[in-house]
């Protein structure tokens, strides 16, 4: 049987770098398109697709999706790269558990990070420092006399407002822009806050990502620093770098993500607050993120981190260094005396792993090191000294010479003295 592949839900940037990501790992993949300008599907690695535009307004269309294709699909794991994904299968979670590996947690959860204002009050919970809110988006709120322009009205459903007026947020520079912003939104059905407006170049945001396994726990961690947006300042990165590493800021995302009992991907994003030198809280998202290939190369595979989690019950992400031929040499050699069994022998092989000295790019180097090695394991067999070998471990090559020396070639005076005798 094929084994188990992966539904990508959303097809634009974030839904490739999965596509991408999991075809490096030989796992199948599915695209399910979420907008008209999604291109993820025409990926070469990309098995199948269908197509769902509706999703956020008619989540329910996702389940008749999977329904569908439950004889393809069924056993896969369900991977959401944009919140309206994320909030579907949050919704319709027990119902698709019994048949797929959902990487999305329940409503329960998902809904703190769908609902801004519920984000906002976990993160302040847990004591991250925020942007100032003036309260609701509403006509008394731009009626206060202590509004400090520019404020930005941002959206509670950023997933319902994105899909109504294709940007994340109003920014208003005076009370008058700020009332036609809060009547735009009321037209459209829809609550806000109005916060303070964070100054300073896109440069100033950090995100820091990480994958939470089942027990709650992190697995692997890196921090990202935008450089560009687009748009500029209130957009999703264009430009991106992995940056060196703020203990206070994955601190405080770990802390947020086990306050709220999350699972999965997570991206934690802070601007850097040029009044008091403060990280300020803006948004944690709970799915694949638009740099996921950057994290990749740099060593941080969220897409395989969530597959292998839900599909084999847990993460495997990070790779063994193994010299090959030492771990051979003295698991024979001190077999006795330090036995490994088989199991736990092969068991670091299983994983993705970095060889010592064999590479099929450089292979000449490998080659001499085995030669010697049976040249010098010959000669024992000759001269009748690999038993002792094998019997006395102080007889065997010191771990810090190079084995094909003449550790195993020229028996010790002891030996020798023996073979006398």
């Amino acid at each position: 049987m094929r084994a188990p592949g992966a539904v990508v839900i959303g097809g634009h940037v974030n839904g490739l770098g999965l596509v991408r990501a999991l075809a490096a790992r030989r796992v199948p993949t599915a695209v399910v398109t979420t907008k008209p300008y999604d291109f993820a599907h025409r990926s070469r690695w990309s098995s199948s697709h269908e197509r769902l535009l509706e999703i956020e307004e008619q989540p329910e269309g996702l389940l008749e999706v999977l329904e569908r294709r439950g004889s393809e699909w069924s056993g896969w794991a369900l991977i959401p790269t944009n919140d309206g994904a994320l909030a579907a299968l949050a919704r319709l979670h027990d119902r698709l558990s019994s048949r797929y590996r959902v990487v999305a947690p329940p409503w329960e959860v998902a809904g703190i990070l769908l609902d801004k204002q519920r984000m906002l009050e976990a993160a302040q919970a847990v004591g991250l420092a925020l942007p100032r809110c003036y309260g609701p988006a509403v006509e008394t709120t731009a009626a206060c006399p202590d509004l400090s322009f520019p404020v930005v009205v941002k959206p509670i459903a950023g997933h319902l407002f994105f899909t109504r007026f294709g940007c994340k947020l109003f920014v208003a520079t005076d009370a008058a822009e700020l009332r036609r912003a809060i009547a735009r939104l009321a037209a459209a059905g829809l609550a806000g806050q109005v916060l303070d407006l964070i100054p300073g170049a896109d440069s100033r945001i950090y995100a820091y990502c990480t994958y939470i396994d089942a027990s709650g726990e992190p697995v692997g961690g890196m921090t990202v620093r935008k450089l560009r947006q687009a748009p500029p300042f209130y957009g999703v990165a264009r430009v991106a770098e992995v940056a060196d590493d703020r203990p206070e800021l994955r601190d405080a995302t770990l802390e947020l993500l086990r306050r709220i009992g999350f699972r999965g991907i997570a991206a934690a994003e802070f601007k850097h607050d040029p009044r008091d030198g403060s990280f300020r809280f803006i948004e944690v998202n709970g799915r694949s993120v638009v740099y996921n290939a950057l994290l990749r190369r740099a060593g941080l595979d969220l897409g395989w981190l969530a597959w292998s989690d839900h599909v084999h019950g847990r993460p495997e992400e990070r790779a063994r260094w193994v010299h090959l031929h030492a771990d051979l040499l003295y698991s024979t050699l001190y077999r006795r005396h330090d036995p490994v069994g088989v199991a736990d022998f092969l068991a670091p092989y299983a994983r993705p792993r970095i060889d010592a000295v064999w590479s099929p790019r450089d292979p000449l180097p490998a080659f001499v090191q085995w030669s010697q090695t049976a040249r010098e394991v010959a000669s024992a067999l000759w001269q009748g000294t690999h038993a002792l070998r094998l019997a006395d471990p102080s007889r065997s090559p010191a771990p810090d010479r190079a084995p094909g020396s003449a550790a195993l070639g020229e028996p010790p005076p002891s030996s020798r003295a023996r073979r006398a005798e």
